[in-house]
């Protein structure tokens, strides 16, 4: 058997020793060339998101521009239709103005049956009137004799060289009325835009009255308005919307589907959808941010996390501005997988302090007595005889009605008060719980907390009022824009 020297021992050992060490390298250049891939992997689906995202944009502009193209297109060939039928009716009217001008009494028929005529009575010879008629060629119907008065009828062309003549020769006369199509034209043409009126609002009124012109919700505490108006929004329901069973019932699962909502009914009643909330009494709405900063110099005594990594721990004293929590996920070996948004609810025992300045007098505003009352409509939207105050300083109280059952009609009352400062004295010490209990409230304290302050008078009949509060308070705010380091960035740095 072969014996092994020291030396053969002593350069198997520093072999293995540089096998693991080379082993333990390729490692960690494996998980860096990991890390490398992945974020390459990122990179490319971000820039793929991009693309399709300018490739929807651009499809959107081009069907744009094509909707008005054909937009332009219709307007034009229906101009160009206007243009024609206006053509024809004009060569149709020429046509038969120039049939009727060849006609011996000029524009009408004979017997006033198309042109407007005229009611003439006089006191004189009729015979002596009818030869002068005649040789200043001016027709005459109807001729009678009533007593001493000669009755006809004539052209209204022709009623100023009537006149003449009766002046010339002395008669009186009277002019008693107009007869004949054209004035039956007239007249009805003087009513005709009354009846048009009254039919387009019979027809606007029943139109107007199959659509929705007001949506009111009512029952949200914690929900804003806006939030279930964009939730309507999307479901294709808003002002302008025909009135159905189906929209009623499809608002209703819409909003009964949003978070915090109970609950939700409707009802259509006149031109207005109604929706009716009710809401969870556990809910409370949550926002995500890229992270969590302290609001103040505080020692950490609860965490909440929703989603993403709290960087503190129970015990921990931190200062305003340190960073809480962040969107980090982290693996059980401690590696960052990936980084999305945080939620989170962090509180600590916070000790502050406040100064303020007051004046134990302070400026009122009170009724001097008079009034006026104001009252404005709102229909469609536009709103009609505008209210204003007559008072330069004053407090309104409004109401407002609806009567929307035909139309969206609503009525406004403003009541105007005027009122007037008046400087009053305060006890500075209620000044000072009224700013402690502002200040407290504006801490949001979860629990019991401490309160003190003093008073000192100050220059100028001030007071200076030191507050100090001391409590468990939500001290976690949100960073919208925070950039989370990964790894490799950390290393360059």
């Amino acid at each position: 058997m072969k014996s092994i020297s020291r030396e053969e021992k002593k350069t198997a050992r520093r072999e293995r020793a540089a096998a693991r060490s080379s082993g333990i390298a390729s490692d960690k250049s494996s998980v860096s060339e990991a890390a490398a891939i992945s974020r390459a992997e990122k990179l490319k689906a971000r820039d793929a998101r991009r693309a399709e995202k300018l490739r929807m944009e651009a499809e959107k502009t081009r069907e744009r521009e094509k909707r008005i193209a054909a937009e332009e297109q219709a307007a034009e060939e229906k101009r160009k239709l206007a243009e024609i039928k206006r053509s024809v009716r004009q060569k149709r009217l020429n046509k038969l103005k120039f049939k009727l001008k060849n006609d011996p009494s000029g524009f009408d028929y004979r017997g006033g049956v198309f042109a407007p005529r005229v009611e003439l009575s006089c006191r004189g010879d009729g015979a002596s009137i009818a030869s002068l008629f005649t040789s200043s060629q001016i027709d005459m119907y109807d001729f009678s004799r009533d007593g001493a008065f000669v009755r006809f009828k004539l052209r209204k062309k022709d009623l100023r060289k009537a006149i003449a003549i009766l002046d010339k020769m002395c008669y009186t006369y009277q002019i008693s009325g107009g007869y004949g199509i054209g004035k039956l034209g007239a007249f009805l043409l003087s009513r005709i835009g009354l009846m048009l009126g009254a039919a387009a609002s019979a027809v606007c009124l029943n139109i107007s009255y199959g659509y929705i012109w007001r949506v009111d919700i009512s029952g949200n505490e914690n929900l804003s308005a806006a939030a279930i108006e964009s939730v309507l929004k999307a479901n294709g329901v808003g002002i302008g919307v025909k009135k159905s069973d189906e929209v009623a019932t499809n608002v209703a699962a819409a909003v009964s589907g949003m978070d915090g909502v109970v609950d939700a009914t409707t009802e259509i009643i006149g031109t207005t959808l109604h929706v009716y909330v009710l809401e969870s009494d556990e809910y409370t709405a949550h926002e995500s941010y890229g992270a969590y900063e302290s609001c103040f110099d505080a020692t950490v005594t609860r965490i909440v996390v929703r989603s993403g990594s709290a960087l503190v721990k129970r015990g921990d004293v931190v200062k305003c501005g340190d960073v809480l929590a962040d969107g980090g996920v982290y693996s059980t070996a401690g590696e960052l997988m990936y980084v999305g948004d945080c939620d989170a609810d962090i509180y600590g025992d916070v000790s502050v302090t406040f100064t303020a300045e007051v004046s134990d007098t302070v400026i009122e505003y009170r009724r001097t007595g008079r009034s006026a009352k104001k009252t404005q409509f709102d229909l469609f939207g536009l709103k009609i005889f505008k209210a204003t105050s007559p008072f330069a300083m004053y407090e309104s109280v409004s109401t407002t009605s609806n009567y929307d059952i035909l139309l969206p009609l609503y009525v406004t009352t403003h009541e105007y008060f005027e009122i007037e400062p008046i400087q009053t004295e305060r006890n500075i010490d209620e000044i000072a719980k009224e700013f402690a209990r502002a200040k407290s409230e504006e801490m949001k304290f979860t629990g019991d907390f401490t309160t003190s302050y003093n008073i000192k008078p100050s220059v100028s009949g001030l007071y200076s009022i030191h507050l100090f509060l001391s409590g468990e308070a939500l001290i976690s705010k949100g960073i919208v824009d925070y950039v989370h380091d990964t790894p490799s960035e950390k290393g360059d740095a």
